[in-house]
């Protein structure tokens, strides 16, 4: 059995609804190595810290609002090898941590563990939203060498490798997210595992679909912004070298960016589409239970 120290990090804002829950769920986990919970308290004007404190987890005071802060704050009082990112209003498998554990210690190279997460009350667009994740982080791999499309609540890194990054840049698009995930993959290399589920509410997505569709072409809009700029210091970098094939370079940019476009059209259009073998619904998602 594998004994990773692992640092479970929450942040709360007046979670004393869901916390419960999920404090409950990483209670009941089958790892046999030492962890600690940390509920970061985001100034919350609830019992959210009394409830933590009541399980045992620790709790850290942050007072700047936001959750780039909330994040730095409970990863610099971590103590573990691994630091876990989770949030307040999501349940875990209780073999989660066994297999961020597990990947760690067979994965030496891995300086950060991306999972994915599922609704426990999907609605019925949810597969649809499942299979674009998936197709950005196809994307990400193709292009970056690492996935785009990360859970804040199931991502898990090296303390080590965090330490040589500045930490959570609140100025950086999706801090706890796509912020931390580039600025850990300058240190090495990012594993994106989809079958790590876990299962989170709805609350984030309970709002007019008008405003659902906004937000999801907002974040792609922000993560193609990042593709294309980074394809171009490619192209750039690529003509610096070989001054004589800037036609080349230019074409190779355009394919590999409007090969990238046409998986997200062409995933969102037709997700059950038999062309893409595995990536069809039932295959790529085939959800347990919670436990």
């Amino acid at each position: 059995m594998v004994n990773t120290a692992i640092s479970i990090v929450i942040p709360a804002f007046n979670e004393e609804k869901l916390l419960p829950l999920c404090l409950e769920s990483l209670k009941s986990q089958n790892y046999q190595g030492s962890y600690e919970i940390i509920v970061v308290d985001n100034a919350c004007t609830d019992d959210t810290a009394h409830i933590a404190a009541e399980v045992g987890a620790k709790v850290v005071s942050c007072q700047k609002r936001g959750v780039s802060y909330a994040r730095q704050a409970g990863a610099q009082a971590a103590s573990g090898d691994i630091i876990v990112q989770a949030d307040a209003d999501t349940i875990y498998p209780n073999d989660w941590m066994k297999r961020i554990a597990n990947h760690f210690s067979s994965h030496p190279r891995t300086v950060a563990l991306a999972g994915t997460y599922v609704y426990k009350d999907p609605p019925l667009w949810a597969s649809i939203e499942y299979i674009i994740r998936y197709l950005m982080n196809i994307g990400g791999l193709l292009v970056f060498g690492r996935p785009v499309a990360i859970s804040g609540a199931n991502f898990a890194f090296r303390s080590e490798a965090f330490l040589k990054t500045s930490g959570y840049n609140p100025e950086s698009l999706q801090p706890d997210q796509w912020g931390i995930s580039r600025s850990l993959s300058q240190i090495g290399k990012i594993y994106y595992e989809r079958t790590l589920m876990v299962f989170t509410s709805t609350r984030r997505v309970q709002m007019p679909f008008y405003q659902i569709i906004f937000n999801i072409v907002l974040n792609i809009s922000g993560i193609l912004a990042h593709l294309i700029k980074h394809s171009l210091n490619q192209s750039r970098a690529f003509v610096k070298r070989f001054p004589s094939s800037k036609t080349s370079a230019r074409w190779t940019s355009f394919i590999v960016l409007l090969i990238v476009a046409c998986l997200f059209v062409y995933g969102y259009i037709t997700p059950a589409a038999q062309d893409f073998g595995m990536l069809t619904i039932p295959k790529l998602f085939e959800i347990p239970p919670i436990n």
